[in-house]
């Protein structure tokens, strides 16, 4: 749906979310304004004013049932039980198919913890290492699903086998074509070195990891101890080596937090996880893109994929290894 969605479009594509709110909390009051803010193939979110307690405003996120299940787990078993300012989710309903449902969080507003372009502050490679050390204490990794090595490699897989088919069924033009060949020839390498991605993770507890973080997926919040991140969209976290989270994160200043939890970690061990960290945040672009090819969008797939060639090779490269 576009940004220029008249107000019934938007009335009509958010109705369900006030009729779920209202089934999970009886008796709440009448919304007063509605804002649509996210409307993808993935999920719908939206803004409701006026409907959550004392009359605050709520965000309503629909999307799979696996994910909102996994996202209200995280928000209210795992970061409700840390020392650490957080999101408050006020429960996941489920829509009468089974297959979707609606996702309740409190409005946690709209400064982000970073313009685009910019990098992550200090401040937040302290708090994260803090999430992750305290984190890995709790007794919730078979809860969790697995976001070790093991998975990204079956991401790079995926996202192979998608553009080794796609070099059969489509034509690719001359500014597409080196793009794929770098990027097959990266995906190579590092399938058959893979231990050395391995080798990498190694040397820091697995924790909670988000796997996703971007800075349009953190809000921050000043309170009377400072300022306080909030990440959002938690849907592909799990429980993993910490580099799933350490890409473009300062690697000193995680360090020097992440040792007073885990005091035998050595500052070689963070570096090398954030480098796996930046090839992990890649593969992950490169098999969004694949979905987005499968779906049609091939234009705007092929024009990032080429963005994200050059990056992979140089992630490669990274961790030692030619291309």
């Amino acid at each position: 749906m576009s940004k220029q969605a008249s107000p019934e479009q938007i009335v009509e594509k958010t109705r369900p979310a006030v009729q779920a709110w209202l089934r999970l909390h009886p008796g709440s009051s009448e919304p007063s304004g509605i804002t649509l803010l996210k409307n993808t193939l993935r999920s719908t979110v939206c803004r409701i004013e006026g409907i959550g307690p004392g009359a605050s405003s709520i965000v309503a996120k629909r999307c799979p049932r696996a994910e909102g299940e996994l996202e209200a787990f995280i928000y209210r078993e795992v970061l409700d039980r840390l020392s650490i300012e957080a999101v408050r989710c006020y429960g996941f309903f489920e829509e009468g198919s089974g297959e979707y449902g609606w996702l309740f969080l409190e409005d946690g507003g709209i400064k982000r913890v970073a313009d685009k372009g910019e990098s992550f502050p200090i401040a937040f490679a302290h708090w994260l290492a803090l999430l992750h050390g305290s984190a890995s204490n709790l007794p919730i990794r078979g809860r969790l699903p697995e976001r070790g090595p093991a998975w990204y490699l079956e991401v790079l897989r995926t996202a192979r086998r998608g553009l080794c088919q796609g070099l059969f069924e489509r034509n690719w033009g001359e500014l597409d074509r080196p793009a794929i060949e770098t990027t097959l020839v990266c995906f190579e390498v590092l399938e058959q070195n893979w231990h050395v991605v391995e080798e990498h993770c190694e040397g820091l507890p697995w924790t909670l990891v988000h796997c996703d973080l971007q800075s349009k997926n953190i809000l921050t919040r000043h309170t009377p101890s400072g300022v306080a991140f909030l990440p959002l969209d938690w849907e592909d976290a799990g429980w993993g080596t910490p580099a799933a989270d350490l890409a473009e994160i300062d690697a000193v200043s995680y360090w020097s937090t992440a040792r007073k939890t885990w005091a035998s970690i050595e500052l070689r061990r963070v570096e090398e996880q954030v480098r796996c960290g930046v090839l992990f945040k890649i593969l992950l672009a490169v098999g969004w893109e694949m979905i987005r090819l499968a779906a049609g969008s091939e234009e705007k797939a092929m024009r990032r994929l080429r963005i994200y060639a050059p990056r992979l090779a140089a992630g490669t490269q990274a961790l030692g290894l030619e291309v």
